[in-house]
C-alpha cells in the first residue's frame, strides 16, 4: 500500500513538471505562456493555392492593383509604425460596412474606396493608401482567415522587421499576426500579387 502511495504521488509531480519548469526558468505562467512566447515574427505557408475567386475578377478588371514591386520587407520605424495605425483607423472609418455579396450570390465585389463593402474592401484600400504613401507593395499583402466564429474574413498583412503586422476593419490598432485572432487560411505571394499560398 504505500508502496502504491509513493508511486502515485512520483506520477502527480510528473504532470506538474512541465509547468513548473517552465515557471521556473522564467518562461511565463503555465504553457499558454510559452506557447505565445514561441510565435514566430512571420506567417509560414505551404504553397500555391487557388486564390479567391473574388481577387482573379478584381485582378481583371483593375490590373494596375495586382502589381508588386518593392522591397518584400519595410523596416520599422516609429513613424511607420504610426502610419500604419493612422491608415488602419482611416479606412475603418471611412467605409460602411455592409456584406457586398454579388448578383450572383457567390463571389465577394472586391473594390478599392468605396462608400460601403465588407473585410476585403478594407483591405484593399488599405493596401491602396499605403502604397500610395511610398509603402511597397510586394510588403502588402492581402490574407483571408476564419474568426473565431468560423465567419470567413480578410485583413491587410504587413511584412516589416518586427514581423508580420495585421490591419484588420475590426480593430483600430495595428496587432501582430499570432495576436489577430484569426485561423489563417491563405496570402498573397510577395512575388506575384495573383498567386496565392496556402497557411
Amino acid at each position: 500500500m504505500r508502496n502504491k502511495a509513493v508511486l502515485l504521488a512520483l506520477m502527480a509531480g510528473l504532470m506538474v513538471a512541465p509547468l513548473n519548469y517552465a515557471q521556473a526558468f522564467g518562461i511565463g505562467n503555465g504553457l499558454g505562456s510559452v506557447k505565445r512566447q514561441l510565435a514566430p515574427k512571420f506567417i509560414a505557408h505551404r504553397g500555391v493555392t487557388l486564390a479567391p475567386m473574388g481577387h482573379v475578377i478584381f485582378c481583371s478588371k483593375t490590373p494596375q492593383q495586382c502589381r508588386t514591386s518593392g522591397r518584400a520587407i519595410v523596416k520599422l520605424d516609429a513613424k511607420k509604425k504610426r502610419e500604419l495605425n493612422i491608415v488602419n483607423a482611416k479606412v475603418n472609418r471611412a467605409i460602411r460596412p455592409v456584406n457586398d455579396k454579388g448578383s450572383n450570390g457567390w463571389a465577394d465585389t472586391w473594390t478599392v474606396g468605396p462608400k460601403a463593402g465588407d473585410c476585403e474592401d478594407y483591405a484593399l484600400t488599405k493596401r491602396a493608401e499605403l502604397i500610395s504613401r511610398g509603402w511597397p507593395s510586394r510588403a502588402l499583402r492581402i490574407a483571408v482567415a476564419k474568426t473565431r466564429w468560423g465567419e470567413g474574413h480578410a485583413v491587410l498583412v504587413v511584412r516589416t522587421s518586427d514581423g508580420d503586422l495585421v490591419l484588420d476593419n475590426r480593430r483600430r490598432k495595428v496587432v501582430p499576426w499570432s495576436k489577430a485572432g484569426l485561423t489563417w487560411l491563405k496570402i498573397q505571394s510577395a512575388a506575384n500579387a495573383r498567386t496565392w499560398l496556402a497557411l
